[in-house]
């Protein structure tokens, strides 16, 4: 979105404000004031109250680009959008809880017999701890030679703990001018208008009204947002291997993130930065500026959908950040964290040597970064210089004496080369398993040096990436998929016995019969022979466990669904006349036992009104049972006052107050 969106703002007396909706999509809106003496000044808070005193500096120090990353730029305004990601400090939310794993669990999965709602219920008080802070910026670089050093700046940030990117960034399109046109107003204007929004719905297309303008944005699904994001219905329709039909529904985070337009110079590297994310690398990625980086991070964390990214990444990094201190005192040879930093100040790369793979995209302000497809591609992880125009195909035949001395040159002087002069260039020891598959890059299209259709372009070469990386990713996860299926009854078999367990996963006997089927017909073409090790390496990353951990617990409750909906309709009594009396005991004991958990999701409040026909329809099979046992064992189950509440379907006296 190029334009904002015409915009008419409420008159004064109408403006309300509904603190609790505000909260579903948004923290707090912020200016921020870079003040020479003061430094980052928070000028504007709205509504106050939500963010500690350390949690102001972080926000004010992420909400303004390095001045050693900025060229200067002569005309009297320049502005510029990008986000960034800080981790909440300790105390400021209710709780910490990792994205990653289920507490009640000692890290495993919900066991199969607990109720859907119950599982929900779970995963939703996991989640009322918020770990990080989504900051989405509008900053304004105002030249005077009026004012002291020549000018001021201000940044417009919308704080929230939602990574919806398609819906901030044409808020903030909005937002940012509306603020500097009537000042402190725009704030409690745009913050009346959100509060009024429906909840989010992730992994649909919402409208959503701001003014007399309409957003229509797609919300990232369920299962790419991490637990902490608060609770959402997850379907096994999301879950790998199944690869969507609708492509305009997105996969994953930062579907709208431009891939081409920012890495266009260093396409070829994509492979192997698809799987440094797979096994869950560290990487560094500097851009001059923060726009630039923060949206090679968002690429990159889309490139491995559907897969939940557990790796922890900040689109912009500054040396202000907390983490910066325990970072910087890593030790020659100390393992780095797993995690993607997006920086502009070139003194990362002295004070963060422990990171292997460096990736430097983008082009610094004044220098265009339209070149022709053909004339940007180098096969050897550092780009070719750009030497001509006009080619409508790529060419990787083509062998150029001086694309190549350049790219050695790179290798020997290595990243610190950018210290004299910016390049797209990834540095990596790591020698990836997938190659490139050039047939997707012969279909990209090439706008030449016309900026007219430069960003349509664009769009359609992000499809064309984005659906490749889709099929890749979800085609690597395939093999998964019996271990995150659920099952039905069979036909003739009971329903009220409780279903079987999913399969056990052992990571020796999944590698070992992987390696004798093969990586199938998909991978194989674009894999080299030790594309094993790929897999070795994934599940001992970081985003594996809580991937298949969440899968397994959306598998178990989609199995409890599936048989809780055919006990609603299987007549019981057409098994009882086949049962022996032994069968006919665990036959009461297995619906008493699903009869007393529909009650307790129901006492909970976790479920709106199951019981009324859940009940009732439980309560009968109970009773049909119950009637053919003998009279002996009839007398000994009534001498449980519960038992027989439950028998003469009174809910009142079945549980505890």
């Amino acid at each position: 979105m190029n334009r904002s969106p015409s915009f008419s703002v409420k008159s004064e007396s109408s403006v309300k404000v509904d603190p609790e909706s505000l909260q579903q999509w948004a923290v707090a809106f912020c200016v921020i004031r870079f003040d020479l003496e003061q430094g980052q000044l928070i000028e504007e808070c709205y509504p106050s109250g939500h963010l500690s005193s350390e949690e102001e500096l972080d926000v004010a120090f992420s909400s303004f680009p390095d001045s050693v990353s900025q060229h200067q730029n002569r005309s009297s305004i320049h502005d510029c959008m990008f986000f960034f990601r800080v981790q909440r400090r300790q105390g400021s939310a209710p709780s910490n809880v990792k994205s990653s794993g289920f507490q009640e669990h000692n890290g495993k999965s919900p066991p199969s017999e607990l109720p859907h709602e119950l599982v929900k219920s779970k995963l939703s008080n996991n989640a009322r701890g918020n770990k990080y802070l989504y900051g989405y910026v509008f900053n304004r670089q105002r030249h005077d030679e009026r004012l002291k050093r020549g000018g001021e700046q201000k940044s417009v940030v919308i704080l929230s703990h939602r990574p919806y990117s398609s819906v901030f960034r044409p808020l903030l399109q909005i937002m940012g001018p509306l603020y500097f046109d009537i000042g402190k107003k725009a704030l409690e204007h745009i913050a009346s208008y959100v509060s009024m929004w429906p909840a989010p719905l992730p992994g649909k297309l919402m409208e959503l009204p701001i003014g007399n303008a309409m957003l229509k944005v797609n919300l990232p699904p369920a299962h790419s947002l991490p637990l902490d994001n608060g609770k959402h219905e997850e379907s096994s329709s999301s879950m790998a291997p199944l690869l969507p039909t609708n492509q305009s529904i997105p996969q994953g985070l930062f579907h709208d993130s431009d891939i081409f337009g920012i890495f266009r110079g260093i396409l070829l590297q994509l492979w192997v930065l698809w799987e440094l994310l797979l096994i869950g690398e560290p990487i560094l990625v500097i851009g001059p500026t923060p726009p630039q980086c923060s949206e090679a991070v968002a690429s990159l964390v889309s490139l491995v959908a559907p897969l939940l990214f557990s790796v922890d990444f900040r689109p912009y990094f500054t040396i202000h950040d907390p983490g910066f201190a325990r970072l910087n005192s890593l030790q020659e040879g100390d393992t780095f964290p797993p995690m993607i930093l997006g920086v502009t100040n070139l003194f990362f790369l002295k004070s963060l040597r422990n990171i292997r793979h460096i990736v430097s995209v983008g082009t610094p302000a004044g220098i265009s970064s339209r070149q022709p497809i053909s004339n940007r591609f180098s096969s050897g992880g550092v780009p070719a210089r750009p030497e001509g125009s006009g080619l409508q195909q790529i060419s990787f035949k083509k062998f150029s004496p001086s694309s190549f001395l350049s790219a050695v040159k790179l290798r020997r002087e290595g990243p610190l080369s950018l210290m004299t002069e910016h390049k797209e260039a990834v540095w990596t020891s790591y020698t990836a398993v997938t190659k490139p598959d050039t047939s997707i890059l012969n279909r990209l299209i090439d706008a030449g040096m016309s900026p007219r259709v430069e960003e349509s372009m664009s769009v359609v070469n992000n499809e064309i990436l984005r659906r490749h990386f889709l099929e890749l990713t979800t085609n690597f996860l395939a093999p998964f998929g019996p271990y995150l299926r659920a099952t039905t009854p069979s036909e003739g078999s009971s329903p009220f016995v409780d279903p079987p367990p999913l399969p056990q996963f052992n990571v020796d006997e999944f590698l070992a019969s992987l390696s004798a089927r093969g990586a199938g017909k998909f991978l194989s073409k674009r894999m080299r022979s030790n594309w094993l090790d790929l897999y070795r390496r994934f599940l001992k990353g970081p985003n594996f466990m809580p991937w298949f951990e969440r899968r397994r617990a959306v598998a178990e409750q989609e199995q409890h669904r599936l048989w809780r909906e055919a006990r609603m309709t299987t007549d019981i009594t057409l098994f009882i006349s086949k049962m022996s009396e032994l069968e006919i005991v665990d036959s009461f004991n297995a619906v008493e036992r699903h009869l007393q958990w529909e009650l307790q999701v129901s006492k909970l409040g976790k479920v709106s009104d199951p019981a009324a026909n859940t009940f009732e329809k439980l309560t009968k099979d109970l009773q049909a049972v119950f009637n053919v046992l003998p009279k002996d064992m009839q007398q000994l189950l009534l001498m449980n006052p519960e038992r027989a509440a439950l028998l003469r379907g009174n809910v009142e006296d079945t549980m505890p107050l």
